[in-house]
């Protein structure tokens, strides 16, 4: 997944949001569907389109004379490139020191210790010897 731009704004991600929910859809149906929630225009609603389209994270099907916006990657493929983008930018790509950083700030909860326990147990050793 090759972005122009590494970073995914609170207000794009809104959108993808309800792109990968709703399907395809219209400026207009986009605008309706957020307007009461976000308060956006339909120009506010243009602009980010504009600046995903740049980004590479959408793109358009044209009918007639309206465009319906659809993201071009999955769900899981901005997720995951997102992760491994915060993960290097905030803590060299070493997820060790940002639970370590976690774990000394008390941000971590029973649960969430419970839940990474049950990821190391199951992680199998591979032929090496290294884990996957």
């Amino acid at each position: 997944m090759n972005r122009k731009e590494t970073n995914i704004t609170k207000s794009e991600q809104k959108l993808l949001r309800l792109l990968w929910r709703e399907g395809p859809m219209s400026v207009m149906q986009i605008t309706g569907k957020l307007e009461q929630e976000t308060g956006w225009s339909k120009q506010a609603v243009i602009s980010f389109l504009r600046r995903m389209e740049t980004k590479e994270l959408v793109t358009y099907e044209q009918k007639g004379r309206t465009r319906y916006y659809l993201p071009i990657h999955s769900e899981e493929a901005v997720a995951k490139k997102e992760r491994s983008t915060f993960l290097q930018n905030f803590y060299h790509g070493r997820l060790g020191l940002m639970i370590s950083a976690m774990a000394q700030e008390n941000a971590l909860s029973q649960e969430d210790i419970q839940e990474i326990r049950k990821v190391l147990d199951a992680l199998k050793p591979r032929e090496d010897g290294e884990n996957t």
